[in-house]
């Protein structure tokens, strides 16, 4: 499965819709982990945590999911023309003075869709198992194999890094 990019996924209106959803909004919660990947030897590093919040997880949706699912999730599952949806969550990257690559992780053991939609632009990306990189450029989704390596970063030039990820088959 190789990396596609699909630019100005969503129209202006609704990509700014979610972005006042879910950017800056006290009234949205973001649940905080300190650390992003877990290793099994975690060393004790202050860039390393981000925020999440998970919308759809296992066929339970929380009380936020309708902000997505009739916009983002329909069109998420109608490019990669998939069937189910396992998981979405949007994931916070908080802003370091120097870009930080988190540990490289997949997200099951088996092969399937992984889907991102950036809600901001910023110099942080994501690096999949070829060594591809992906930047974060405002409503752009992109898609890879979620059973292979992959990871994330933090961002220098934004106060955070705002996606929403997405794991289907």
């Amino acid at each position: 499965m190789s990396v596609k990019i699909y630019d100005n996924f969503l129209s202006e209106e609704e990509h700014k819709n979610l972005c006042e959803s879910f950017i800056f909004n006290e009234n949205f919660s973001l649940y905080l982990h300190n650390t992003v990947t877990y290793t099994g030897s975690e060393v004790d590093e202050l860039w390393d945590w981000y925020g999440t919040h998970t919308f759809y997880l296992l066929d339970r949706p929380s009380e936020t999911y309708e902000k997505i699912k009739n916009v983002l999730v329909k069109k998420v599952m109608e490019v990669t023309n998939t069937k189910t949806l396992i998981r979405a969550r949007l994931n916070f990257y908080p802003h370091t003075e120097t870009l930080r690559e988190h540990y490289g992780h997949t997200d099951s053991d088996f092969s399937h869709v992984a889907g991102i939609y950036c809600l901001n632009t910023c110099d942080g990306f994501t690096r999949v198992d070829d060594g591809t990189i992906i930047e974060s450029v405002a409503n752009r989704f992109y898609t890879f194999n979620g059973g292979k390596q992959h990871n994330s970063t933090t961002t220098t030039n934004s106060k955070g890094r705002y996606n929403i990820n997405f794991n289907l088959i």
